[in-house]
């Protein structure tokens, strides 16, 4: 196996002939790392890499800058020598000055006459390698001389830095006996600075405790006096009423069992101990604090628990209804669609184009009914364009209640929200205006939002008939379901580290508000960056001439539905003077293709995973100037619209009307591109 480690490297210096990739080749396969240089610059850079022996050619020592490599050996450490192996021709060589300046630079050379056999080559090597081993042995003991004098001044220095900056009193002192081996007295030896701190004691180094602090009581020289003896550390907490102090102190022998000496590390807590007593006056009341905490959890778990079957209820409603609507609307109009499509297979013409037509109604219909259903479900103006947009539409959703809702937002344009967070608040602003409908019988509502110092506040005020708080809060959880929504709203908005401010009375209304902390948002926005704005301008429609271009626009098509992408290109494919280059799958992918293939049009979607095609569009635009970019939506509302003008999108176009319109919007924005300096930008409702 080849060795991996540097320092184990054979570095081989040879410019000409095929001595060196040889003997690199036998190295190898006898498990020895070699690499071969072709000039002296190159030995340089690789020895300072890491290497063990230099083998080199006499033609090598002709090199330019040989000199250098020359001096990079002089400059060794003085543990180094590195070994080399010099391959000659054999008798007198001409190079006999130059081998000699090798050798004094080296310090250690082989003289190798070639050609030489494959033995001979490895035990050189073999030699150099254990005189290169002894070389590191030889380093690593100096480094571990040079360490560890270095870790014993750095040790006697973070003691002395120790003993001078801890506010911990410390001492050493000398137990002093009678006659009888009785601990009368000790003497003071060292004390570091904080000693004076926690003792009240001044110059005490040298002096004996009883003429210091004749009072200081007799158990404390018994306990000194047993650590001295025994030998045995202790630990512990005494009263030194001489001294008015209470200290935690401990205590371990240090020197010879004959000096006597004891080490010892205290500090003053009497103001702990004093606190020990508020603290067991403070029992009672933090007692008292649990029950009532206890009492609330559980009043909360219970919450959770009733709220959890709720929301079963209510998924299992949900599921019911989504369930009735699709069988009885959805499902029925395919049926209708099937059923005219099988009529359009008989009879006439005439009467084949008029079920067509009627199937068309009916699936435009459908997909009406689909978008508001999704909607419904999940706003994708949220996904798209944030919380804030989501309001003001949301806003315009609860007219369905008979609910009249005015918005005012007072954020920055570049506070966004995180999904996560965006998609919490935005359902418990719903939530709140659906209980002003519901439970609080208002007909208007006012929604606000501010941002100041770090905070999101969102009001969401009623002019309803409002409840006591007191009284909602102590009523039966399965009697007050709007209860559950306030619940449910707390919950969401504690997890997002904010909170549920309420204000209501009865015949007054209600006033909630959300407020959640934001961070600088600006790094984390979810918000799209569009570097490019295009003019905009109105087009008619270009009508299809039938002939064909003698080059024909390239289309580029980006959709993450296969299906649809398969419809796309077939219908593009059938068109005269169009060809369909590549397919796109994702927003990224769409981008990415574009810059390669650099297309005319690019047909995309608005909604796609990775990128969307609002992003895609605005990077797409700024790339290739000149590539008209056609976008698509199932929802193709007034926001989206503005947005992808805003990404430089020439029209977005209706998902369902693409079979009709996307050839003639090529066309024009084609026939658009030829007269004016950019695209042509219009919105959905121009014909086409």
């Amino acid at each position: 196996m080849v060795r991996t480690r540097l320092e184990e490297r054979i570095i081989i210096l040879a410019p000409i002939g095929q001595d060196a990739p040889a003997m690199a080749r036998v190295l190898i396969s006898q498990g020895v790392d070699a690499i071969v240089c072709a000039t002296a610059l190159d030995t340089c850079r690789e020895l300072a890499v890491g290497g063990a022996v230099l083998l080199v050619t006499e033609e090598s020592l002709e090199l330019p800058h040989i000199s250098q490599l020359l001096h990079h050996l002089k400059a060794q450490p003085p543990w180094s020598e590195l070994p080399m192996i010099v391959l000659t021709r054999g008798g007198e060589s001409r190079l006999a000055r130059l081998l000699d300046l090798v050798a004094e630079a080296a310090g250690s050379i082989t003289l190798l006459e070639r050609p030489i056999g494959e033995a001979t080559l490895m035990r050189s090597i073999e030699v150099g390698l254990r005189s290169r081993r002894r070389q590191y042995q030889v380093r690593d003991l100096l480094e571990q001389e040079t360490l560890s004098q270095q870790q014993l001044r750095e040790s006697e220095q973070q003691y002395r830095t120790l003993f001078e900056s801890i506010d911990q009193g410390f001492c050493t002192i000398e137990v002093l006996f009678d006659e009888q081996q009785e601990p009368v007295d000790y003497r003071f030896l060292l004390v570091n600075p904080a000693f004076a701190v926690q003792t009240g004691l001044r110059d005490v180094v040298g002096r004996h405790m009883r003429d210091i602090v004749p009072q200081h009581e007799e158990h404390w020289f018994r306990i000194y006096g047993n650590i001295a003896t025994t030998g045995e550390p202790l630990r512990f907490e005494k009263e030194a009423k001489a001294l008015d102090r209470h200290y935690e102190i401990y205590a371990w022998r240090i020197g010879l069992p004959s000096e006597q000496k004891v080490a010892v590390l205290f500090n003053d807590i009497t103001q702990r101990k004093a606190s020990q007593f508020r603290l067991e006056q403070f029992a009672e009341e933090l007692e008292r604090k649990v029950s009532e905490r206890t009492y609330e959890l559980v009043a909360s778990q219970q919450q959770l628990r009733a709220l959890a079957t709720e929301l079963n209820l209510a998924e299992q409603r949900e599921r019911t209804r989504l369930a009735a609507e699709l069988h009885d609307h959805l499902a029925q109009m395919l049926v209708l669609v099937r059923l005219r499509l099988g009529q359009a297979k008989v009879g006439p013409l005439s009467h084949s184009i008029q079920m067509i037509k009627q199937a068309e109604d009916v699936v435009d219909e459908s997909l009406t009914y689909t978008r508001n259903l999704v909607a419904e479900l999940s706003p994708p103006v949220l996904h798209e364009f944030g919380l804030f947009v989501a309001l003001r539409w949301l806003g315009e959703q609860m007219r369905r209640y008979h609910l009249e809702v005015s918005v005012r937002i007072d954020t920055p344009e570049e506070l966004k929200l995180p999904e996560n967070q965006a998609v919490l608040v935005f359902q418990s602003v719903r939530e709140l205006l659906l209980n002003a409908v519901k439970h609080a019988g208002s007909k208007k509502a006012w929604i606000a939002a501010a941002s100041e110092d770090g905070v999101l506040s969102i009001v969401v005020e009623d002019r309803g008939v409002g409840f006591d708080p007191i009284t909602l809060s102590s009523q039966k959880l399965a009697a007050m379901s709007s209860k559950f929504g306030l619940f449910s709203i707390r919950q969401r908005m504690e997890a997002l580290g904010g909170r549920l401010e309420l204000r209501s009375k009865l015949g007054e209304g209600t006033k909630a508000t959300l407020v959640l902390p934001i961070a600088q948002l600006s790094e984390q926005a979810t918000g799209i960056s569009l570097s490019y704005i295009a003019p905009s301008a109105h087009v008619a429609r270009a009508p299809s001439t039938g002939h064909c271009k003698s080059v024909p626009y390239r289309v580029l098509v980006a959709d993450d539905h296969a299906m649809v992408r398969q419809g796309l290109c077939l219908m593009l494919d059938a068109c005269p003077d169009i060809e369909v280059i590549a397919e796109a799958a994702n927003g990224q992918e769409a981008l990415e293709l574009a810059r390669r293939l650099k297309p005319s049009v690019v047909v995309i979607d608005i909604n796609m995973p990775l990128m969307n095609g609002i992003e895609a569009t605005a990077q797409i635009r700024t790339a290739l100037p000149d590539t008209i970019v056609i976008g698509m939506s199932v929802n193709a509302s007034v926001d989206n619209q503005e947005a992808m003008r805003t990404a430089g999108a020439s029209v977005l176009l209706p998902k369902e009307a693409a079979g009709d319109q996307l050839y003639g919007a090529i066309q024009s924005a084609m026939k658009g591109l030829s007269e004016h300096t950019g695209p042509l930008i219009r919105s959905q409702e121009t014909p086409l």
